[in-house]
């Protein structure tokens, strides 16, 4: 048997992408969750600190696309990335990559910390610590100090932060719906691909850990479909995030 093992955290949306690989393959594999505030401690011996690191019988990858094919490769049963697609594919991930997700980073970069934002902040510390205990000084200023991360700062030079958020969002969400089409997956395929496991948990995780209301991509008719069907091929908790920390469900969400 294989050893897998996916080092990250579990509120990172690149970590969350490779865990539905998988999931959705039905590969048996380890969790193993990395501190913020000190990531070499855990991945140190990997040659880096970024996340998603994927381990398979002690061979390390990092770039969670790459992932998916590395996973096809060695595990061939339900492939994510088939040959007969890989151009259109590799087209549609590239707007996955450089648009859908890189936006989700993008209420991190807003100058105004409103009361409502602190609390959105303040409970992915609280997600974040579940899995590995942050000190109490680090959860509580962890929404000053989100938005000058790093590895943030790097993506924003490939944002456009003259568009308000609100709008960036309307305008990520109608082009998903475009990417989905007539389906019934991402590209026109019959089956899910690593595009619709990308997507998928990042649309869920917020409204099933507390961080909105509401499933808000379900208002859209053509998005709710698909997430539909693609909660039929993975995990009620799609996500890494602990079980107990679930605070609304999926089924609820969608209705």
């Amino acid at each position: 048997m294989r050893d897998v093992k996916l080092y990250g955290y579990a509120t990172s949306p690149f970590v969350r992408k490779t865990a539905c690989f998988l999931y959705f393959k039905g590969i048996d594999f380890t969790h193993v969750p990395v501190n913020p505030v000190d990531p070499a401690a855990t991945i140190g011996h990997t040659g880096g600190t970024s996340v998603p690191v994927l381990e398979i019988d002690g061979e390390v990858r990092r770039e969670s696309s790459h992932h998916a094919h590395w996973l096809d490769e060695v595990f061939a049963e339900k492939p994510i990335y088939p040959e007969a697609h890989r151009e259109v594919i590799d087209t549609i991930d590239a707007w996955v990559s450089n648009t859908f997700l890189l936006n989700i980073f993008r209420p991190a970069l807003e100058p105004e910390m409103t009361l409502e934002r602190r609390f959105r902040f303040w409970r992915l510390a609280a997600l974040v610590s579940a899995h590995t205990p942050l000190p109490e000084e680090v959860r509580h200023h962890w929404p000053d100090f989100v938005g000058r991360a790093p590895f943030i700062q790097a993506m924003a030079q490939h944002m456009d932060l003259t568009e308000s958020v609100k709008r960036a969002q309307m305008r990520v969400g109608l082009e998903l719906a475009q990417q989905i089409g007539g389906g019934p997956y991402m590209g026109g395929l019959d089956q899910p691909s690593m595009l619709d496991l990308a997507v998928f948990p990042q649309l869920v995780f917020g409204y099933m850990f507390g961080l909105e209301p509401t499933l808000s991509a379900a208002a859209h008719p053509v998005i709710k479909d698909w997430l539909v069907r693609m909660a039929d091929h993975l995990p009620e908790n799609p996500t890494l995030v602990a079980d107990n920390m679930q605070v609304n469900t999926l089924r609820s969400g969608l209705g």
